[in-house]
């Protein structure tokens, strides 16, 4: 019984310093935000799982500068009414302000999205 005891207490112990561990690691994974103010977009790509796609606009801002931005499911669409809409509602040549998250490795993930008039 107090080998189990013994046991138990080592396992408990180790899981809390693993979760302790993951808890520091993801305070060092920080992102960087951004914001592309009156870009236009310059293309637009669904997500197509037989394909293995992700959803992706390209942004050109007043720079001519050309980003690259995933769309995923927590990304905010709105129009220009502050209302929300469909991903499909976003087509080529539309007037849009972009809120992006670049993560450490270069990657854009589109925080929201708001079509101008």
């Amino acid at each position: 019984m107090r080998s189990l005891t013994i046991t138990l207490c080592i396992l408990f112990g180790s899981c809390q310093l693993a979760w302790a561990d993951d808890l520091a690691m993801a305070d060092t994974v920080s992102s960087i935000t951004h914001t592309i103010m009156g870009g236009v977009v310059k293309s637009v790509s669904w997500a197509d799982p037989n394909k293995g796609t992700r959803s992706e606009i390209v942004v050109v801002d007043s720079a001519k500068k050309t980003t690259h931005i995933f769309v995923t499911p927590t990304t905010t669409l709105w129009d220009a009414d502050a209302k929300a809409i469909m991903p499909e509602t976003i087509t080529a040549r539309m007037h849009v302000n972009v809120i992006y998250l670049r993560t450490p490795e270069g990657i854009n993930i589109g925080k929201s999205i708001k079509i101008l008039k």
